[in-house]
């Protein structure tokens, strides 16, 4: 391979997580219909999955976080909704912690230039409930550790 090559082909590459732990997690899964009659498109002809995080009802966008947050209402440890194309389900995750790594590269720039604000906005993706615990940057990374408030029971739903 060509030195011009291998520029090329690494820097269309995006940066990525570098790393998503999550501790003691529980997964809870749905058939994509059932996401659609939680949001009241009863006759949804057309589903599928939009994203990672988002399906598709009949032309009607629905946020798989905002599904599961509906689910689970008191849950404290619900961190994710995501699809799981190969079941063909879409997933809930409750977790009691969460470390999530991102290299501070082209597409996850933008969380990089405040860490706090960079890990407030990551933990609307792989954190929901959970609370900020740390947040650090080292090297070109910036780390977010989310878990439960201190002083809660983590048994608690």
């Amino acid at each position: 391979m060509s030195l011009l090559t291998i520029l090329l082909i690494s820097h269309s590459v995006h940066a990525a997580v570098l790393k998503h732990e999550v501790s003691s997690p529980t997964y809870k899964e749905f058939d994509y219909k059932e996401v659609c009659e939680t949001f009241k498109v009863k006759e949804a002809i057309l589903i599928s999955p939009s994203s990672l995080t988002e399906m598709e009802c009949f032309n009607k966008k629905i946020q798989l976080i905002d599904f599961c947050l509906n689910k689970f209402p008191m849950n404290k440890t619900l961190t994710r909704g995501y699809v799981d194309k190969e079941k063909k389900k879409v997933i809930c995750e409750m977790s009691e912690s969460v470390m999530i790594s991102v290299s501070c590269d082209e597409r996850d720039l933008k969380y990089c230039f405040e860490p706090k604000h960079g890990c407030e906005e990551l933990k609307k993706i792989y954190g929901n409930r959970l609370d900020i615990a740390h947040f650090s940057m080292l090297e070109k990374n910036l780390n977010c550790y989310f878990s439960k408030p201190i002083g809660e029971s983590l048994n608690e739903d």
